[in-house]
């Protein structure tokens, strides 16, 4: 279904998905033609960060089976979501998917996951302001097609830094937004305010 990238589309992926998280809440496009048209974009991402000694995890539909051409694809082994290096979200997670995550410790940050979800796109839904490292001031985020309850959750997972959640929002043409753990994040829209990293 899915091949590996080589190395240089690897690298072309992880240099997007750097600069995302260096900046967050700007928009970063992944590289196009890395993959069928068929394939949905937030499975770049795992093509490019998994291998042998990574765990993942995939919510969405039983078919087709992304976890298990991830797995032929890149050696990665598959895990629940509590458990898993990296969550790939194809649908919405439940908000105690989000909080059930691995957020590392303030000793061990490194044992966090990194989460990638899916959304339809970066125009309206909920709003977002950010203020943190690599965030000239505050900046603004609409993320559509992620439930507000959702985003909530992992403001509330990150609310504890160094410990907390690296989240990777993919829309369906390829554009990524980072919201690194050391995020400040407000919802200011879509719900009442909540405030906390994420």
């Amino acid at each position: 279904m899915i091949r590996a990238l080589d190395h240089a589309g690897s690298q072309r992926v992880f240099r997007v998905l750097l600069d995302a998280l260096s900046r967050p809440g700007t928009l970063h496009d992944l590289p196009a033609g890395l993959v069928d048209v068929d394939v949905p974009a937030p499975v770049l991402v795992p093509l490019a960060l998994a291998d042998l000694d990574t765990t993942l995890a995939v919510l969405g539909p039983a078919r087709p089976d992304w976890a298990g051409a991830l797995a032929q694809a890149t050696g990665v082994r598959p895990a629940a979501p509590e458990a898993a290096d990296l969550v790939l979200a194809l649908r919405a997670p439940r908000p105690d998917e989000v909080r059930g995550l691995r957020r590392g410790t303030a000793d061990r940050p490194d044992l966090a996951a990194r989460l990638v979800l899916a959304c339809a796109g970066f125009t309206s839904g909920a709003r977002l302001e950010l203020t943190g490292p690599g965030v000239d001031g505050t900046a603004h985020l609409a993320v559509d097609g992620v439930p507000v309850e959702v985003l909530e959750a992992l403001v509330v997972a990150n609310r504890r830094f160094p410990a907390g959640v690296d989240t990777f929002l993919v829309d369906t043409g390829g554009r990524v937004a980072g919201l690194p753990r050391s995020t400040a994040v407000r919802i200011t829209a879509g719900t009442g305010s909540v405030t906390g990293r994420g």
